[in-house]
């Protein structure tokens, strides 16, 4: 936990693009481990941390995020990612699940959301990004995109476009954005909650 805390202190604000989300939640222990697990595929183990935020906080992560948090978004569940494969404890990073307010629409009769899985290492950068249970267009899901939002911090621009950095998918503008935003705003809750002077 003292490396976790010395890590997500060093993260430093950037500037908020507006995203709307609120936490995911699967349900089942046995669903959001497996979904760890491809998060941060060497853990042996995973430590869930919950926390609240303060009336203070809340008002600090809402104007930073730029909309207002669900109440179930005021105690955010971090799992910290660990290997103890060696014999002493190894700390891996920290992941959290972010489930972005889409539009509501309809795809082959069920409505499309976008559940975001974030892991961020030891430096505070986004280390992986994986969606779940997604159903619009399966380029969203893979590498060629998420992997542009590997090694970004708080620092780093988020923003999404042709001749931006980080490059949209085609057919998915608007859920391109709202995945990058995700993966900011996992950034910003890890620094309030884990970070020192959050």
């Amino acid at each position: 936990m003292v490396a976790t805390c010395f890590v997500l202190g060093a993260l430093t604000l950037g500037t908020p693009p507006s995203a709307e989300a609120h936490l995911a939640n699967f349900g089942s222990w046995e669903i959001t481990r497996g979904y760890l697990q491809e998060i941060f595929p060497d853990a042996t183990d995973f430590l869930r941390r919950r926390d609240t935020y303060s009336e203070a906080q809340v008002r600090q992560i809402e104007a930073e995020l730029g909309f207002e948090l669900y109440p179930e978004d005021r105690n955010p569940e971090f799992y910290i990612a660990v290997d103890e494969s060696g014999g002493k404890r190894r700390f891996l990073g920290v992941a959290i699940f972010i489930d972005p307010r889409v539009e509501s629409r309809l795809l082959e009769g069920n409505v499309v959301r976008i559940e975001v899985g974030i892991g961020v290492d030891a430096r505070g950068r986004v280390k992986r990004v994986r969606l779940f249970d997604y159903r619009g267009d399966r380029a969203l899901t893979r590498g060629e995109f998420l992997d542009q939002l590997v090694g970004l911090s708080l620092d780093d621009s988020f923003d999404v476009g042709p001749d931006k950095s980080i490059k949209p998918v085609a057919n998915e503008p608007v859920e391109s954005q709202l995945v990058a935003n995700a993966a900011r705003e996992a950034l910003y809750l890890m620094k309030v909650s884990l970070g020192q002077g959050g």
